[in-house]
Order: structure tokens, then sequence, then C-alpha cells
């Protein structure tokens, strides 16, 4: 019998991901998109609504059927667990920010009575 072992490479996505703030709730991951790439977005673990704010360079994003172009300075809201694609639309890196937002919590202090 004659066996033949194909290695499959993983394609290249582009897109370099660095996690800069995990604290009270709050995560900010720095995403580094290369010229030209064409790529998703990793999936957060969060179930917390996300803002996508693009640091440099310009980007289409495809979220929920509808393309949006962002500039450096621009940003919007994503909803958690639903697949987002990004696509470099200028020939320079795109840098992003993504920060997970998590829900506001009412903190009641507790009312302390003097003779109490």
């Amino acid at each position: 019998m004659n066996t033949v072992i194909h290695t499959i490479e993983r394609p290249e996505t582009g897109l370099l991901a660095k996690q800069i703030l995990n604290q009270n709730g709050f995560v900010c991951t720095h995403y580094t998109l290369k010229p030209g790439a064409d790529t998703e977005l990793p999936t957060s673990m969060s179930n917390d609504d996300q803002m996508l704010y693009v640091l440099e360079g310009e980007v289409a994003v495809l979220a929920r059927g509808v393309t949006t172009l962002l500039k450096a300075g621009s940003a919007m809201l994503m909803t958690a667990g639903k697949a987002v694609e990004l696509t470099a639309r200028a020939e320079t890196p795109v840098r992003l920010l993504r920060v997970e937002i998590p829900p506001r919590q009412i903190v009641t202090p507790q009312i302390i009575r003097p003779g109490n």
C-alpha cells in the first residue's frame, strides 16, 4: 500500500493581536491588520457589548450584513457573539482597539444612622 501524507498549512490571517488591558470586566485588545488583508475578527468569549476604535488607517467592517467604512479616529459598537469581517482599505497597516464593555453595576451604599 502506497500512502502519501499531505500537510495543509493554515493561511496567514494578516491580523496580529495583543491584549493590553484586562481589569474590572474591561478587556482591551490591540489589533494590527496588514495592508490589503481580509480576515474575520476573533470572536470574544465575553457576552458584553464591544467597541471597535480605529487608531490608524482605514478599514471596512462587515457586521450583521452591513459594511461600515471606518477611518482613524472613528468607532462603532458591535454586538457580542456576532461574526465581524475586517478588510484593510489602504496600502498601510490598520491599527484597531477592541474594548469589551461590562454591564453597568449599580452599587447601593449601606446607610448607617447615628445611634444604631
